[in-house]
């Protein structure tokens, strides 16, 4: 039977609608929000930096048109939830909010978790530093001061710490000043503030987001700040280098991840939502009263950061000879 020209074209424009309305739903379902929660996991416990995270969170469930939750799965020093999101199905769904040098191997003895295989960076949120504080009673004002009273007075000087990122920073500072101090174990920022103010300890490092109203209050003193740059919540708080010390850092970048075998098209997904929230006026007001400095960018920005921020840990125990607890 033969067929005309005419009803060749009829044929050939409909098989090519009915394959157009077959391919449809699969390329509708991939564009289209999910009612699926994107779950952030933060692994450690509430009221440090999970704060940023949930700052966050509302924004960036308009962005995706998604609901987001914070999650918080503390213990083993970031390892627990960490592993946890790591083992998560790698659909975009499950990502992990950690501050870069937190798995660092140097500082957690015989780790087994490498960070930078088993996830992928998804974004860097900010950069910062911890910071050098004593207590407001103590009679010095900057940073010299507190080193020559080290110095006058061994054996008086215990410092905290709360991670072994905070217990080699404070190794190496003692290391390169030339003063003693006795390291003393705290849980957490809280802890390490009451033990400041009440003047238990006399030294403390830990990133100012926690302590800033108190040392605007003078029950606590910042001497020096850790990062490249002033901390914003900090301004009048000079750096490592601006005293003296410029081959010493005690920075950090916070950011997110998700499993390793997650899609590029999930990760860009994500990543372009987190860049347009840190556009955000009040986000960045957020993140400066924090003290840290947004970041964004492309994923690839933070596996570079955190590679960067390991290896300065790392150069950093084998010059003192720190060896992980």
């Amino acid at each position: 039977m033969s067929t005309t020209p005419c009803s060749r074209r009829r044929g050939l424009m409909l098989a090519a609608a009915l394959t157009g309305m077959a391919a449809w739903p699969l390329a509708a379902t991939a564009q289209a929000p999910t009612d699926k929660p994107l779950r952030i996991v933060v692994p450690f416990g509430p009221g440090g930096s999970d704060t940023l995270a949930r700052a966050m969170a509302e924004k960036l469930s308009t962005q995706l048109k998604q609901p987001v939750i914070v999650e918080n799965k503390p213990g083993a020093a970031a390892l627990i939830g960490s592993e946890y999101v790591a083992a998560q199905p790698a659909d975009g769904n499950t990502i992990l909010f950690l501050g870069g040098g937190s798995l660092t191997p140097v500082l957690i003895k015989d780790l087994k978790f490498n960070l930078l295989k088993a996830m992928r960076p998804v974004v860097c949120v900010a950069r910062g530093g911890m910071t050098l504080m004593v207590p407001g009673t103590l009679p010095v004002n900057n940073f010299r001061e507190f080193v020559d009273y080290a110095r006058k007075n061994p054996g008086k000087i215990n410092f905290s710490y709360t991670a072994g990122s905070i217990l080699l920073g404070s190794e190496m500072l003692k290391s390169r000043a030339g003063f003693d101090a006795t390291a003393i174990p705290y849980k957490g920022s809280t802890q390490v503030a009451t033990a400041l103010i009440a003047g238990e300890i006399q030294m403390g490092i830990d990133v100012p987001l926690f302590y800033v109203g108190m040392i605007k209050e003078g029950r606590i003193k910042a001497l020096a700040h850790g990062a490249s740059e002033r901390s914003p919540s900090l301004p009048d708080v000079p750096t490592l280098a601006e005293v003296g010390v410029p081959d010493l850092t005690f920075a950090f970048s916070f950011g997110f991840w998700a499993p390793a075998g997650t899609p590029d098209a999930a990760i860009n997904r994500l990543n372009t939502a987190f860049n347009a929230v840190l556009k955000e006026p009040d986000i960045r007001a957020r993140l400066a009263q924090a003290g840290v400095v947004p970041v964004g960018g492309a994923p690839e920005v933070h596996s570079r950061q955190v590679s960067d921020e390991q290896n300065m840990w790392a150069q950093a125990a084998a010059k003192i000879g720190y060896k992980p607890e």
